[in-house]
Parts: structure tokens; sequence; C-alpha cells
């Protein structure tokens, strides 16, 4: 049986300054030949008016900022989950991290599952956290959007770039603590699967629903306000998605730090493209 994992810290971060474009062959060779042969064109004008950024360096800064950096020997599994592919190829984000803070992690990236990629590192991150000898992880959630080709998923009302860093311990037994992880294929009716994963969670939790603050991906809201389950919850609060695979955290953060976000707190996302719903519950 899973058991819980808490939370003992969790920042968030915004990268809305810009830097100047990498001018490397190498680099601008990789995506040439990355295009090579498909219908989307290089175009490294745009990176322009971006702002360039590359999660290694994203991950330091946000590290570094918030002194989290000085748990990373402490650390048995490091994760990093994004959407987007990192703007440095070349370097791989995990590795840097363990030769700068020397750290002796086990460390893979989670990514290719849109923006629900951290909820699938946090259900990994539960389960290697309740095995013998791994007891403190974190999870490194981050896009960056600077790219010389067009992607749908970008437009003018695009967003900055964004991370968060959570930190969890299986011992510390105080703070906030994630109960459950959950996901599923919606076959069918989003609104059905929505409930079940919900459901799931709720039992696992051992909770009525009526002590339960649900923190949803708006989307997921208009496809599921009239569902019992949703109706019979505490309260309910949307977060923004233009904060990408990091948005719901921004949300989360905020709600932790309130005194009336209730004791436990149900987050579920949306992920339109492959129609899959994912959930985790929070004791607060």
């Amino acid at each position: 049986m899973v058991s819980s994992v808490f939370i003992r810290d969790m920042q968030v971060r915004l990268f809305e300054g810009r830097k100047a474009p990498l001018d490397l062959p190498d680099l601008i060779r990789f995506h040439k030949d990355l295009l090579a042969g498909t219908s989307i064109q290089y175009d490294a004008e745009l990176l322009q008016a971006s702002c360039n950024n590359a999660y290694h360096e994203m991950s330091v800064e946000i590290l570094e900022e918030t002194g989290l950096y000085r748990m990373i020997p402490e650390v048995d599994v490091l994760l990093l989950a994004h959407n987007f592919p990192n703007s440095r190829p070349d370097i791989s984000v995990v590795n840097y991290l363990m030769n700068r803070y020397q750290g002796q992690f086990i460390s893979f990236a989670v990514n290719d599952l849109g923006f629900g990629a951290p909820f699938a590192a946090l259900h990994m991150l539960q389960h290697y956290l309740n095995r013998e000898g791994y007891t403190q992880g974190m999870l490194l959630v981050m896009d960056q959007t600077s790219f010389p080709y067009k992607i749908d998923e970008l437009d003018s009302t695009a967003g900055p770039d964004t991370a968060a860093a959570i930190y969890l311990d299986r011992t510390t037994g105080s703070g906030p603590a994630l109960l459950g992880v959950d996901m599923q294929y919606a076959e069918n009716s989003i609104m059905d699967t929505a409930g079940l994963v919900f459901d799931r969670l709720v039992g696992a939790a051992d909770v009525h629903r009526s002590r339960i603050s649900l923190l949803i991906h708006p989307d997921l809201k208009e496809l599921c306000q009239d569902a019992q389950w949703y109706r019979e919850c505490q309260s309910e609060n949307c977060y923004d998605p233009s904060h990408w695979s990091a948005a719901p955290f921004f949300s989360l953060q905020q709600m932790l730090g309130e005194t009336d976000s209730g004791e436990y707190i149900c987050l579920m996302h949306l992920e339109k493209t492959d129609s899959f719903i994912h959930g985790l519950m929070i004791r607060t």
C-alpha cells in the first residue's frame, strides 16, 4: 500500500526576463536536422522576442533563489517534469545538477505526457519514497517557450517561462501530506472519468467530499460543474493554465498558505490532447 509523503517545501517562479538567443553552430544544425523533411520551417527570428531560458539555468535559479539547493545532497530521487523541449538538448539537466551540487540521487526526466507530466512524476516519486532506502525526493517542473519554429500551443497570449520545485520527505511527519496521485484515460465521458479519478482519491484518503476544496483546470470545470461529485465539494478554485506544466502549483502554493483553504485539497487536471484526467489529494 502506498502511504502519504510530506511536502516540506514548494516554490514557484516566473522567468519573465529576456536573454539573447544562443548562437551555437551545433545547436542551429540540430534544429535544422530535426525539422528536415517536415513542413515546419526553421526561423531564428522567432527567438529574438523570446526569453531564451534553458532548463539547467532555470533549475539553478529557482533552487538557489529559494535555498532548496542546500537539500540536494540529502535527496534520494530527483525528477524533472516538462512538456516543451529544452532549448539546450545538449545538456542533461539532472546530471548537471548532480555535478553542481554533489548529489547522489537517482534521477531522470518525465515528458511526452503533455502538461500532465508533473502528475506522473509525483506518482513515481510517491512510490519511490515508500521503498526502503528512499526518504527524500525533489520534483522540478518547468517549461521554456523559446523555439526557432512555431508551436501550436504557443500564441500571442502565451505567458512567460515558469518553474516549480517541490521537496518531499517520507519521515518528517508534519506539513502538507501528499495522500495519493491518480490518472485515467477518458475513453468516453470526461466528466465520468474525472468522477472516477476523484472517487478513487477520496476513497484512498477516507474523507467525505464536503471536506474537500477542489483546485481544477478551467476546461475540466466547464465539463464537470454539473456532476454530483463536483457540487458536493466544500469549494472550488481554478488555476491559470498559461503557467504551463507548473500551472497547478502556483495556485496550490497560494491555497496552502491560506488559513481557510480547508483540510483537504484535490487537484484535478485535464490533458485535452490525449484525454487524460490527472488528480492528486493533499491533506493541508
